[in-house]
């Protein structure tokens, strides 16, 4: 009998080889794709989440924003988008969509604009009669002004945006009935926050 102290040298292949059947035997590939798969869906949480109120930097109630306190133009809908970067100097930038099909592409929007922010807000007036039957409405704060909304990781948007409903989804944008809105009979107006 061998005593314990004595140790059978073991070549580097004979290592290798139990390592293998190691990671084999356990699943290594598979808890590797299961963490992969967690932490993706981490970065997802955290990327649709909305901001805690104390990340805000606006205060919504600031401006009139009650259609009794203000007199609107006759048959006009009014967008009202407040934005979280205050001190941004990028424009805001809106589209209107009528379908479903064109929904979230901006060459195909039946309106837009492109609007300049005082002190977090921009307002911007439509005729009822220019309105379709229904409609969604998208914007964005192109922080940089250079006509598009810049993606990260996951082709996650990091400028703000918003959609009327104030629609979010878990996962990427909302679907075109979410946003949806009916044309309004009387003058309105509607808030959308980007953030």
């Amino acid at each position: 009998m061998r005593p314990l102290h004595d140790k059978i040298p073991i070549s580097l292949e004979e290592k290798k080889g139990r390592f293998k059947r190691a990671w084999n035997e356990s699943h290594g590939y598979a808890l590797l794709g299961f963490a992969a798969v967690i932490f993706m869906i981490g970065m997802l949480l955290i990327w649709t989440s909305p901001p805690r109120d104390s990340e805000l930097e606006i205060d919504l109630s600031q401006n009139k924003t009650s259609q009794d306190e203000i007199e609107l133009p006759p048959d006009t809908l009014v967008i009202r988008v407040a934005t979280t970067q205050v001190t941004s100097e990028g424009p805001i930038r809106i589209a209107i969509y009528d379908s479903k099909e064109t929904f979230g592409i901006p060459s195909k929007a039946i309106i837009k604009d492109t609007i300049k922010p005082v002190e977090g807000f921009v307002a911007w007036a439509i005729k009822l009669e220019f309105l379709p039957e229904s409609f969604a409405v998208a914007a964005y704060h192109d922080l940089d002004d250079n006509g598009e909304l810049n993606r990260a990781l996951f082709n996650a948007p990091v400028e703000p945006y918003g959609f009327s409903n104030n629609a979010r989804s878990l996962v990427g944008p909302p679907t075109y009935e979410q946003t949806i809105m009916q044309r309004p009979t009387v003058s309105t107006i509607i808030e959308i926050r980007v953030y």
